[in-house]
């Protein structure tokens, strides 16, 4: 009998770019809770899915952005590929 463990056609690889200082601090934090880092992110996507919100505060204070807006825009500029270089 074959015992099958995971059924790799229900999942996708996600895969995303992290500053390694942010992945090696959040990956001390999801040990010592007994998870890990890729485990946290399941339960974070599942409960988006689940509720259709965002499960934390994404505020910041007035002066600080999340995201630097410049490099962000920057980026999608040239990943923009309806843009046609001259």
């Amino acid at each position: 009998m074959e015992v099958r463990w995971h059924n790799w056609s229900m999942t996708v690889l996600f895969r995303c770019r992290v500053q390694k200082p942010l992945l090696t601090k959040a990956d001390a934090v999801t040990k010592k809770l007994g998870t890990s880092t890729a485990e946290m992110f399941r339960i974070f996507v599942a409960e988006i899915a689940r509720t259709g919100r965002v499960p934390v505060s994404l505020k910041s204070s007035e002066n600080e952005n999340l995201v630097d807006l410049q490099r962000r825009n920057k980026i999608w500029s040239e990943l923009d590929d309806a843009k046609t270089k001259v």
